[in-house]
């Protein structure tokens, strides 16, 4: 999925951090409406964008205000998180830290670099979106977390259907490998090859018809 849609690289933080505005420009384009207004962005926006061979999927995000009144941003904020928990990459852009369930995934910017006055902290890739500096720092380090989640090219590369299919036919051989039982061994072993052979498309053929058919336009 990843080598099809793109790397989801997903811009977080509160409102008015100036995530639009680098959405905007890691874009190449005006994606995404810019106002020093808070709360300016709504719902998710996505932008494709290929970077040396590279696909992402850029995601601009709703503020993450602690407390809102308005029923609409507060739909926006439930969304900007379930953005968050699908995310490959996240650029965090808030002086606040950012969630400890997600540091792994994540990147936490400065986005004022072009403020000289201002000094970013070390633990912050300094940014501007405004002046440009920083932009291939930022691309550099995107490229190398996204690097880590794609397929090698000498690797296998599945989706996700067959990675879940592989999962169930390794978890019944190893547990053929501690069963006494051939029985029950057996019935595991039987297990695996069924995973494996909807895999092949020995079995399941209608299914994968269904499939086939149903997210392509095939023609005589």
């Amino acid at each position: 999925e990843r080598l099809r849609d793109g790397v989801r690289v997903v811009l977080a933080g509160a409102p008015n951090t100036g995530k639009s505005t680098l959405f905007n420009a890691m874009a190449g384009r005006d994606a995404a409406i810019v106002s020093p207004i808070a709360g300016t962005t709504r719902d998710r926006i996505e932008a494709p964008v290929v970077r040396d061979g590279l696909a992402y999927l850029l995601i601009d995000t709703a503020g993450l205000a602690e407390t809102t009144d308005d029923a609409i941003e507060a739909i926006g904020i439930m969304r900007s998180r379930d953005a968050m928990a699908m995310a490959d990459i996240i650029l965090w852009l808030d002086d606040a830290p950012p969630p400890a369930d997600v540091a792994a995934r994540l990147l936490w910017l400065y986005p004022r670099a072009d403020r000289r006055n201002d000094q970013a902290p070390a633990q912050r890739l300094a940014v501007s979106a405004v002046t440009g500096e920083g932009m291939s720092a930022l691309w550099d380090a995107v490229a190398k977390g996204a690097a880590g989640l794609l397929p090698r090219e000498d690797r296998l590369a599945v989706n996700q259907r067959q990675r879940h299919l592989l999962i169930d036919a390794l978890a019944a051989l190893d547990a053929a490998a501690v069963l006494d039982d051939p029985v029950l061994a057996a019935e595991e072993l039987r297990i695996a090859r069924g995973a494996l052979d909807r895999i092949t498309g020995v079995t399941d053929v209608e299914a994968m018809l269904d499939t086939l058919f149903g997210r392509f336009c095939i023609g005589k």
